[in-house]
This record gives C-alpha cells, structure tokens and sequence, in this order.
C-alpha cells in the first residue's frame, strides 16, 4: 500500500484538495468561489444569508459566517451534510487540471490533516473520521 497523502495547509503539497483552495464552480446559476462557500451556505434555508455567505471575501470568512448560529441552520443539516460536500467536490473536480491532480493520486489514501476537525479531518491525532478525504477518494475512484 502506498503512503498516504496529507492535506490541508496553503503552503503544503496536493493544497487543490482543500475545501479552502481557490478553484469555484457554477451550481444552479451561482458562481461559487470555494468548497467552503458552498458548503457553509447549504446549512441554511434564509437565502439572504446563503447569499452573503456566496460573497463572502475569503473561505475563511464563509467558514465563519456558516458557524455562527445567530441565524438558525436546517433542521435537516445532520443528514444532508455528506451530500452537499459530494455534490461540491463532483462540481469542483470537473476542471481538467483539477481532475487530472485527483486522479494523479492513484490509489492513495487521502487524509485532510486538519488538528481542529474530527469528522472531516483526521483530527490532532489522527483518528479522526476524515470524511472529506473519503469523499475525495469516492469522486477520484467515480472519475477513474
């Protein structure tokens, strides 16, 4: 088996992965500049505030805006999560060069090394669920 491959920060290797890099993507007539918008936005029915979550000035922002709970999310978040960050990578991957660095991975693990997140990431010390990767790896092997 080979080594798996680590994802996460701007500065280190295979950063496309990230739900924070630059690469957006049409969905249903909205240009979408990140993962991450997209992602944050879909927790939320008021589309005034999905809206504002769109145009947020960075991921970082969009992230921030998706994790205030000042306006309520869907009651049905819990169960659509999965898909909604499924649908967003399909969309994301589409691009040639992104789908050519996906399917450059091989049969490699993908691992999101985040130390904050347990369920997208592998968390600290790496037991987390790291669902993002498992995606990942769901889209790349959907491409092959």
């Amino acid at each position: 088996m080979n080594e798996p491959i680590y994802f996460y920060t701007k500065s280190g290797p295979f950063y496309e992965l990230s739900n924070f890099s630059p690469f957006g993507f049409e969905h249903a007539g909205a240009y979408w500049p990140t993962v991450e918008h997209y992602f944050q936005a879909q927790k939320f029915e008021d589309p005034a505030y999905r809206e504002r979550i769109r145009n947020a000035s960075s991921p970082h922002d969009a992230r921030a805006l998706g994790q205030s709970r000042q306006v309520p999310i869907r009651p049905d978040w819990e169960s659509v999560r999965e898909e909604v960050m499924l649908t967003a990578l399909r969309l994301k991957f589409q691009r040639p060069n992104l789908k050519a660095t996906l399917l450059g991975t091989g049969d490699r693990a993908l691992v999101e090394a985040s130390p904050f997140d347990y369920f997208w990431g592998a968390g600290q010390d790496g037991s987390g669920q790291n669902r993002l990767g498992c995606l990942l790896e769901q889209v790349r092997q959907e491409l092959q």
